[in-house]
């Protein structure tokens, strides 16, 4: 019996190299604002602006190799835009969302320590013969960066330890043929 993966949601990662030499000069150039829900955020500074926070230019030198593979998975010209940090501290999570209908997202986990959990994703299908919600959690750790599509459903589960979890995330749009 031949067996037909009818429908695959890819999420890729990477590691960035040398990752810890980096990480406190990102985090110095974060100004984040208090949102009273246990995680502070640059988001509204910067979402649907023409303009970046100030660790942006950091993260794509960063990420220069990781674009040079990403190229290889998207055949077409593609965009960044919205990139945010977020930290989050003991109870803090971020409940179930997406980032919209069209592209993929990225989430680097700038910290992330042993007793944090990364990104939970949902499928957005359910299992066909219980009909719970299907979850994965990818293996991840600090320094790697994850990209996966924006309409996928997921959540940043609660932080349990005084560890801050922060991480920096982004989405990328195909670039419009239409001008």
């Amino acid at each position: 019996m031949k067996v037909h993966e009818a429908f695959i949601v890819p999420i890729l990662s990477q590691s960035i190299e040398g990752w810890s030499n980096h990480k406190e000069e990102i985090i110095s150039l974060m100004d984040l604002d208090d949102t009273g829900r246990n995680y502070h955020t640059d988001f509204y500074k910067f979402h649907q602006k023409d303009i970046q926070p100030k660790y942006s230019e950091k993260i794509f030198d960063l990420l220069n190799s990781t674009f040079n593979e990403l190229d290889k998975f998207f055949t077409f010209p593609y965009n960044f835009k919205n990139m945010w940090a977020q930290k989050y501290m003991r109870g803090g999570s971020h409940e179930l969302h997406n980032h919209g209908a069209l592209g993929y997202s990225a989430v680097l986990y700038v910290q992330l320590d042993q007793t944090h959990l990364p990104t939970k994703f949902y499928s957005p299908y359910i299992d066909f013969w219980n009909g719970n919600l299907i979850e994965y959690i990818p293996d991840v750790k600090e320094g790697d960066i994850i990209f996966f599509p924006s309409a996928l459903a997921h959540s940043s589960p609660v932080v349990k330890s005084d560890i801050e979890r922060i991480i920096i995330s982004f989405n990328i749009n195909k670039e419009s043929t239409y001008d």
